[in-house]
């Protein structure tokens, strides 16, 4: 209501009440002008009550009161005009209103639209954001179950190569057994090899000294025959431990033939080894590409939360526009109705000014009309006299 063009409250009782008073005075004035004429029409006695000055005197004030009803009609007709004037201010500002009120509309949608589309890319970000977390996540959780995978990989190879180097150390002493063994055996050969020898010479030089047998009693011989019956023993008691040397090396090579499957068993388990640990070590490079790709997804997924963060400051900006808009709208729109009914209040009352200054102009002409009846009714009275005197 501030931003129409408002009429004076004042100038509008102020109009009424001019027009209340014009309306008493012409019913006065058309009274008196009315006495005039019925005390001329009534008979020779009325002459006597009215004059023709009298007559006049009513005459002239009905004219004056006339020209008073003039002014009257035209301040009425000037209170419509500046009705319709005020009127036609208020039917501009009404449709500058509505032409505001409209932009203001279409920014509105147009902002609404935009948050639809901000919304709509919002939802596809979140979206992607939790399927990359997801697929982050399952990529997380195989990681996960290829590297308890290779730790199970990693402790059998373990405990393989463990078992592998026991049964080698445990065999390794078996081969020392052996290697002692066979060396003890064959010091005892050599040690037989050399009283052989030593033997065969004493035997050699005894054959000598008997001259082959033919003179066992030769002196010579005597030593030689003690030197003969020791060697031989030496080659008793040499050959005694070879024996015992032989079945020491027979018990070690059981003990390695015993040990050949563990042996075997051993070089299996220390392959089984190297393949867990060579799955192991696939495993953990497995586990290790499908981190990388986790942590690549997450990544992606926290550039997109930064987008949705920004989506949202973008999206909680448009409301406020939207708002803003939308409330604009609405307020000229407020205003646009206010001015069109005020247009049509005003016009309105300028219909009824212009009414009303048509009625006070139709009382002006009939008391007019009645002053010179009432003028033309005396001035005959007057003419009566005389030509009756002549």
């Amino acid at each position: 209501a501030e931003l129409t063009s408002p009429v004076r409250p004042m100038a509008q009782t102020k109009g009424r009440r001019n027009a209340i008073a014009a309306a008493a005075s012409l019913m006065l004035a058309g009274a008196l002008i009315a006495v005039a004429v019925r005390v001329h029409t009534t008979g020779g006695k009325a002459d006597e009550l009215l004059s023709p000055l009298q007559v006049g005197r009513y005459a002239v004030r009905a004219e004056r009161q006339s020209g008073d009803y003039d002014q009257k009609a035209e301040r009425q007709i000037a209170f419509a005009t500046d009705n319709d004037d005020a009127a036609t201010s208020e039917r501009e500002l009404a449709a500058k209103e509505e032409k505001r009120a409209r932009q203001s509309a279409y920014l509105a949608a147009d902002v609404k639209s935009r948050i639809d589309k901000i919304l709509e890319a919002g939802r596809d970000q979140v979206d992607q954001a939790t399927k990359l977390k997801a697929k982050a996540g399952s990529l997380q959780e195989r990681a996960a179950d290829l590297l308890k995978s290779a730790k199970t990989e990693k402790e059998d190879a373990a405990a393989l190569k463990a078992t592998y180097y026991k049964t080698m150390d445990a065999y390794g002493e078996e081969v020392k057994k052996i290697d002692a063994a066979t060396q003890s055996a064959q010091a005892i050969l050599d040690q037989m090899n050399a009283q052989s020898l030593v033997l065969a010479q004493v035997a050699t030089q005894y054959g000598v000294a008997t001259n082959h047998g033919k003179n066992p009693d030769a002196r010579a011989a005597t030593a030689l025959r003690a030197q003969l019956l020791q060697a031989q023993k030496d080659l008793a008691a040499i050959t005694a431990k070879k024996a015992t040397a032989d079945e020491d090396t027979a018990v070690a090579r059981k003990l390695a033939d015993k040990y050949q499957p563990m042996i075997i068993q051993a070089e299996k388990d220390k392959r089984d080894s190297d393949f867990h640990f060579q799955s192991f070590a696939h495993l953990t490079h497995q586990a290790d590409e499908l981190e990388n790709r986790a942590d690549a997804l997450l990544a992606r997924a926290d550039t997109t939360d930064g987008l949705i963060e920004s989506t949202q400051d973008n999206l909680k900006q448009k409301r406020k526009e939207f708002e803003h808009y939308k409330n604009r709208a609405q307020t000229e729109m407020a205003i646009s109705l206010q001015a069109e009914d005020k247009e049509a209040d005003l016009r309105k009352e300028a219909r009824e000014a212009r009414e009303r200054a048509a009625g006070l102009a139709d009382e002006a002409r009939r008391l007019r009309a009645l002053a010179q009846k009432g003028v033309n009714n005396v001035m005959e009275a007057t003419k009566e006299p005389a030509n009756a005197g002549e």
